[in-house]
C-alpha cells in the first residue's frame, strides 16, 4: 500500500479571517458571508444554520432581528432589518473554554461559526497572553516556560476552529503599530508600520482568505488560496463575495465516506489512532468520533498493559482537542509487539495507519 498517492482537489469549508479597527464592518461582512455560505436565505435560516461566539460586549445584538415582527422568520434580512443567528456571549476568553464551545456548536449541527472578535482570546481576561503570564510565575519568571506550557492549548484553540465541520468567520482587532527608528541625521523618531491584527504572528497562514477591513469598509485581500480574490480590493463586502467563494470551495470531489467503525477496529496501536485523529480532524469528524477514539484507545491500551495499569480517573476521558489520542508516553512498543512485526515483516505501528489514511483521503 503506497504512501504517496496523486493529489485530487476536493471540495472544503470556508476558513474567513476579517481583520480591521473599530467601525471597519467586521461583523455585518462575517454575517453576510456566512448567509452566502449557508444559503441561507431567510431568518429563520440564519438562526438555524449560524452560530455566533460574540466576545464585543454583545455588539453583534445591532445586526439581529427584532423578534416581534409578525412572521418574521420568513423575511430576507433586508426585509426584517436584521439577522437570524444564535449567539453566546462569554465573559472570559481562556481558549480552552472557546475549545468546548466551538465543539458545541458542532454538536447542535450549526453549519457556519463566527468568531468576533478571536482577539480577546488572545489578549483578553484568561486568554493566551494572561496563561502566559500566570505559568511563567508558576515557573520561576522564566517566560520562556511559561510559553512552552502555552503554545499547545493556543494550537488547540486554532485547530478547533479549522475542524468545526462548517464554515468559519473569525474577526479580529486592528491597531496602528509604532516603531523607534533612527533617522539619517541621527535623531530617533515615531514611524508608523500600519495596521496589524492583534493576535500571534502567523495567524494568516492558518486561513483561506485573509483580508484587511478599512473606516471606509473597503476590504483588501492581503492572503487567500483562492487566485481568483487575490490582491482584490472590494467596497462593502457582502453576498457576492460569499457567493464566490461558495463556488470555489464546491470545486471537486466530494469527501470520501469513512467507515470509522472499521477504521477504530483496525487500529492496534496509539500510533494508528494517532494517525486516523489527524485525519477525522480534517474531515471535520473530530467532534463527533471523539468518543470512539478515547474507547478505542483505552481498548488498545488495555490489552497491551492490562486494565490493573489503567488510572480509573482516565476511563470516560475522552481525548482533548490540545491532545490527540497519541502515542505513549514512553514512546516505546512492547516487546510483544516488537516480535509481532518483525514475524510479519510488517512496517513500524503507525505507518500502516498512514498509508491507509492516505489513500482514503484520496
Amino acid at each position: 500500500m503506497a504512501l504517496f498517492t496523486p493529489a485530487t482537489r476536493k471540495q472544503a469549508k470556508a476558513r474567513i479571517a476579517l481583520a480591521g479597527p473599530s467601525g471597519a464592518g467586521k461583523t455585518l461582512t462575517g454575517l453576510k458571508l456566512l448567509y452566502a455560505l449557508t444559503d441561507a436565505r431567510t431568518v429563520a435560516d440564519g438562526a438555524e444554520r449560524i452560530a455566533f461566539i460574540d466576545t464585543e460586549r454583545d455588539s453583534a445584538d445591532k445586526y439581529a432581528v427584532d423578534p416581534s415582527q409578525p412572521s418574521v422568520g420568513d423575511m430576507t434580512p433586508e426585509q426584517a432589518g436584521g439577522y437570524g443567528f444564535q449567539k453566546t456571549s462569554p465573559v472570559r476568553y481562556d481558549p480552552r473554554e472557546l475549545v468546548t464551545t466551538i465543539e458545541e456548536a458542532a454538536r447542535a449541527g450549526f453549519i457556519g461559526l463566527q468568531v468576533d472578535s478571536l482577539s480577546h482570546y488572545w489578549f483578553g481576561a484568561g486568554g493566551v497572553l494572561e496563561l502566559v503570564d500566570l505559568f511563567t510565575r508558576n515557573n520561576g519568571g522564566r517566560s520562556m516556560d511559561g510559553w512552552r506550557d502555552v503554545r499547545p492549548i493556543e494550537r488547540a484553540y486554532i485547530e478547533a476552529l479549522m475542524a468545526f465541520p462548517g464554515h468559519v468567520v473569525v474577526c479580529l482587532r486592528s491597531k496602528q503599530r509604532y516603531e523607534i527608528e533612527e533617522g539619517n541625521d541621527g535623531r530617533k523618531r515615531v514611524a508608523k508600520l500600519g495596521m496589524q491584527p492583534d493576535q500571534r504572528e502567523g495567524l494568516e497562514f492558518e486561513f483561506d482568505v485573509f483580508g484587511d477591513l478599512d473606516s471606509e469598509h473597503y476590504l483588501r485581500i492581503s492572503k487567500t488560496r483562492c487566485t481568483a480574490l487575490d490582491g482584490q480590493v472590494i467596497h462593502k463586502p457582502g453576498q457576492e463575495l460569499g457567493e464566490q467563494m461558495l463556488d470555489w470551495l464546491a470545486y471537486g470531489e466530494p469527501p470520501r465516506a469513512i467507515d470509522w467503525d472499521r477504521v477504530l477496529a483496525d487500529c492496534t496501536s496509539r500510533e494508528d489512532l494517532a494517525v486516523w485523529w489527524q485525519q477525522a480532524q480534517r474531515a471535520g469528524q473530530s467532534f463527533a468520533l471523539r468518543d470512539k477514539f478515547a474507547a478505542r484507545g483505552q481498548e488498545i491500551s488495555a490489552a497491551r498493559n492490562g486494565p490493573a495499569t489503567m488510572p480509573a480517573e482516565q476511563t470516560d476521558s475522552p481525548p482533548s482537542s490540545a491532545q490527540t489520542p497519541a502515542e505513549p508516553a514512553s514512546g516505546a512498543k512492547s516487546q510483544q509487539e516488537a516480535q509481532d512485526t518483525a514475524a510479519a515483516g510488517r512496517r513500524p505501528a503507525g505507518s500502516r495507519a498512514k498509508a491507509r489514511a492516505a489513500e482514503v483521503a484520496q
